[in-house]
């Protein structure tokens, strides 16, 4: 007795089938559009980004000039006069950073009560140098450096370097102002600011 063999279709056998989808045109727009859109929308993600962080750094940096302008002036050592305390008066320079001129509350991006402060003396414009607000440990790892935060009084003709940094996170690491510079995928914005103090007629008492 013969045995009866079943015979595949054409079209379902294995070299056919293969042909058939390597010739098979009417899905590669879908498939090609599957390859390229993650790292196309993560491209675009990472433009916008970049594109916030350059204007929260204004934001910042535009804080920091007119916070400064109490100092270049005096009337924060003024209103402040007798205060000693240097985080009281870290505590009130940062409130000046986050009030506009006009009294109101700034409008910004980031937390601007985790903004941190630095202000110092420099014997002259050749010697005024930053403080970095971030610290790199033995093991490699950046963080905060805890030498940043600081306040030292200026009197009349003082040259004072004003500073200011606040982290914010970072979505789209993939373009460079928006590598992440401490843990947790956090960046940092820093402003600063270079100004000789005016003449004013009630000197702080604050060391």
């Amino acid at each position: 007795m013969r045995s009866l063999r079943y015979a595949a279709p054409r079209w379902l056998r294995p070299r056919p089938l293969v042909a058939r989808l390597w010739r098979e045109r009417s899905g590669a727009t879908a498939v090609e559009f599957g390859f390229v859109a993650l790292p196309f929308l993560a491209l675009v993600g990472a433009c916008l980004e970049n594109g916030l962080v350059a204007w929260e750094q204004e934001i910042l940096q535009q804080a920091v000039v007119e916070a400064g302008r109490q100092i270049y002036t005096g009337s924060f050592q003024t209103s402040n006069s007798g205060t000693t305390d240097a985080a009281t008066l870290i505590s009130r320079f940062r409130t000046a950073i986050c009030t506009q001129p006009s009294g109101a509350a700034r409008v910004t991006i980031f937390t601007c009560a985790n903004v941190r402060v630095s202000v110092t003396q420099a014997s002259s414009y050749a010697s005024a140098s930053a403080v970095s607000p971030v610290a790199t440990s033995s093991s490699g790892v950046s963080d905060w450096n805890p030498n940043f935060q600081s306040y030292t009084c200026g009197g009349a003709s003082t040259i004072m370097v004003v500073q200011a940094a606040v982290d914010i996170p970072v979505f789209f690491p993939l373009l460079g102002l928006a590598t992440a510079s401490l843990p947790n995928k956090r960046r940092v914005l820093q402003a600063a600011t270079v100004f000789k103090i005016e003449p004013y007629t009630t000197q702080s008492v604050c060391s």
